[in-house]
């Protein structure tokens, strides 16, 4: 069969799209919830946080002004983006590095490490799962949040805009079943556990000024309200909390 075009490191161009997007106006919904489970009750985060694939560095914007005491790194394949992140949170410090290729990340070890929305930009688990995991302090914990599929199936998803060039067809969507990730994660001892996340009703769409069709934003799916975008593709987010 065929391979289907994308990215294997994750980079997209698409993603250059945050050079446009200020960190301190891009907070996303589902932050709180993320960081809800970052520094849940009396755990230690001695060791800080590091959030892989941190984009604009919003999610870091967000923790800088909510938890100021902790210390807070960010790691992008695209140097734009590492460049313009360093000037949008000078509270935080950011670096290049491709989560795929673990020469390439750093040595510390962090005792909370996030990856948002970013999974579903890899057609398998390999290797970005155990670099993501590498990078776990003693006693620490990762917190995978995006889409998941609660049914046993992995499906893998292409996006362009109608009237594009076979050139265009873009990574990012793919939805890997619960199952897939739970299989990996007991066969080698990890423990782990899945959150929910429902979007608030006040989460509205992507953000002021985004028109950007790919843009996540909520729908109303069998009354209920699920994520998607243009595509018509439902995205059942959730957390998927692990401890190496």
């Amino acid at each position: 069969m065929r391979e289907l075009p994308g990215a294997e490191n994750g980079a997209r161009p698409l993603d250059l799209r945050y050079l446009e997007r200020p960190a301190g106006l891009h907070h996303r919904p589902y932050f709180p919830f993320v960081a809800a489970h970052a520094f849940r009750g009396a755990e230690s985060t001695e060791h800080g946080l590091l959030d892989v694939g941190s984009a604009n560095g919003a999610f870091l914007h967000y923790l800088s002004t909510r938890r100021p005491a902790v210390r807070c790194s960010g790691l992008d394949v695209l140097p734009e983006l590492v460049a313009h992140a360093r000037r949008q949170v000078p509270e935080a410090s950011f670096s290049v590095g491709d989560i795929t290729d673990a020469g390439s990340l750093p040595r510390e070890r962090f005792s909370v490490v996030t990856m948002l929305t970013l999974h579903s930009h890899f057609d398998t688990l390999d290797p970005w799962l155990e670099n993501l995991l590498a990078l776990v302090a003693e006693g620490g914990r990762a917190l995978v949040f995006g889409p998941f599929n609660p049914s046993p199936v992995d499906a893998l998803v292409r996006l362009r805009v109608s009237g594009g060039t076979p050139s265009e067809w873009t990574c990012g969507w793919n939805v890997h079943a619960r199952h897939s990730f739970a299989r990996r994660l007991s066969a080698a001892g990890h423990r782990f556990a899945f959150h929910d996340y429902t979007p608030p009703d006040e989460a509205g769409g992507p953000g002021d000024g985004v028109t950007d069709p790919l843009a996540t934003r909520p729908a109303v799916l069998d009354g209920r309200t699920v994520l998607m975008n243009a595509s018509g593709v439902a995205l059942p987010f959730a957390l998927l909390e692990i401890r190496p």
